[in-house]
């Protein structure tokens, strides 16, 4: 029997390391192909800082889009078509700049219109606040029928505007209306409810306080959720009684909820116009004539869509005005 073949060490070992050399070229030729085909650290961390920058712009692009367009825009154009005046029959345009508003301040309607705003302002958020908060207060502690009770106050919210006017027309109605028959059988005999500018501006004002106060109701009892019971129990610990609880603790615990409910009502309020126009056409009189029916005279009636514009820009300035007063007069807990 042979011996096997013996291999001289050096002979193996060189063919060891001629085998490793290959393999090290070719790993070699591979990185310097990576090397080449990825960017350098600082170009990708760039490239994914900017990416990051642009997606949130994208996202959010068309939605910025929307909101210029239906409302931006259009506050902008009235703003600028407010500084303008133009004769109808001849389509020649001047610029007269404030002049416009020193002559619309000037003028009756325009006075009795923003006065009767404001009383029908007040009344609906004095009111509408009121029994927002209770209502509010009731729903937070019925233990039971929360999604029952939130739907039935909610209703009213859901309502279009000439539902409203028509429902609340046929109640007050001189002839059948419910509110006329339980005045007579309360011996106050046959009232013409719009006939007198006080009892109609009253009835507005109830009507727009049925109409609005549902929302502010669901804002103020979603701020009431999140007030915590143990600060109830360590006030009534210290002897609170209920009003106490209601005044430091309630109404600064729920100050956001309080302050956007009465910013609606004062939106829906100043905003009104199809209750008010089918209901009373702002009268008896000019008694119900707030700004949103003057601005539809003046741009309808009178094709004066300057003075339009003008009118659109008080109502802006006044919203705005009421609510950074609503958001301040209300203290905050901190």
């Amino acid at each position: 029997m042979r011996d096997p073949p013996r291999y001289r060490f050096d002979e193996f070992n060189e063919a060891k390391w001629s085998d490793v050399r290959v393999i090290r070229a070719q790993n070699a030729g591979r990185n310097q192909k990576k090397k080449r085909s990825t960017p350098p650290r600082n170009v990708s961390s760039a490239r994914a800082i900017s990416r990051s920058r642009i997606e949130p712009v994208a996202f959010i692009a068309p939605g910025i889009l929307l909101v210029f367009a239906v409302m931006l825009y259009p506050t902008i154009h009235g703003v600028w078509m407010s500084l303008f005046d133009t004769n109808i029959f001849t389509g020649q345009t001047w610029f007269v700049g404030i002049n416009q508003y020193v002559t619309l301040f000037q003028d009756a309607n325009f006075q009795n219109a923003l006065r009767q705003s404001l009383v029908l302002v007040f009344g609906t958020v004095s009111v509408g606040i009121v029994v927002s908060v209770t209502t509010a207060l009731v729903m937070h502690h019925v233990p039971k029928g929360g999604r029952i009770w939130r739907t039935v106050v909610l209703i009213p919210w859901l309502i279009s505007g000439i539902a409203i006017a028509s429902i609340w027309r046929a109640i007050f109605a001189p002839t059948g209306g419910y509110a006329t028959s339980l005045a007579m059988r309360l011996g106050l005999g046959r009232i013409t409810w719009f006939a007198n500018p006080a009892l109609t501006m009253a009835i507005i004002i109830l009507v727009s306080v049925w109409a609005f106060s549902p929302f502010a109701t669901l804002i103020i009892y979603s701020g009431l959720k999140t007030v915590s019971q143990e600060l109830y129990e360590s006030a009534s610990l210290d002897g609170a009684n209920g009003v106490q609880c209601f005044r430091y603790i309630t109404i600064p615990s729920i100050a956001p909820q309080f302050s956007l409910g009465m910013i609606f009502l004062s939106f829906g309020a100043f905003n009104s116009f199809d209750i008010i126009l089918l209901m009373t056409g702002g009268g008896p009189g000019r008694s119900t004539q707030v700004l949103a029916i003057l601005l539809y005279r003046l741009g309808f009636d009178r094709l004066d869509s300057h003075a339009a514009a003008a009118v659109m820009v008080v109502l802006l300035v006044i919203n705005l005005v009421l609510s950074i007063f609503y958001i301040k007069i209300l203290p905050s807990r901190d």
